[in-house]
């Protein structure tokens, strides 16, 4: 009986040793994860190219409405991530793409293909 007792005391020890650490783990830097996102913010589109600057890897295109993103159609101007193949962009093609939140808040293609 002495036995179960004693060890019941040292499992509540633990137990009360770990409780006590967990704020700091939560302070330790290592363990924040304020910024942490995880849900990516994107949507998918389609529109028709209106210009491309190739050097700046950016397009303009007039687009439908994203709902995702509870954007109404209209014409503006994208980044293009870097990797993305820019060949659909000419001015006057038809396009599908997939822009996403970028961390300082802006939007970039992601995927872009020929309609």
């Amino acid at each position: 009986m002495l036995r179960k007792l004693v060890a019941a005391c040292g499992l509540a020890a633990a137990l009360a040793a770990a409780l006590a650490a967990a704020p700091a783990l939560a302070a330790d830097p290592a363990h924040d994860m304020k910024g942490m996102s995880h849900a990516t913010v994107a949507g998918e589109g389609t529109g028709v190219v209106k210009s491309v600057d190739a050097a700046k890897r950016s397009v303009v295109i007039d687009h439908g409405p994203i709902p995702s993103l509870q954007w109404p159609g209209m014409t503006m101007p994208f980044a293009v991530a870097k990797g993305v193949d820019m060949a659909p962009a000419k001015p006057g093609a038809k396009v599908a793409f997939t822009v996403e939140k970028q961390p300082d808040g802006s939007f970039a293609i992601v995927r872009l293909a020929a309609q």
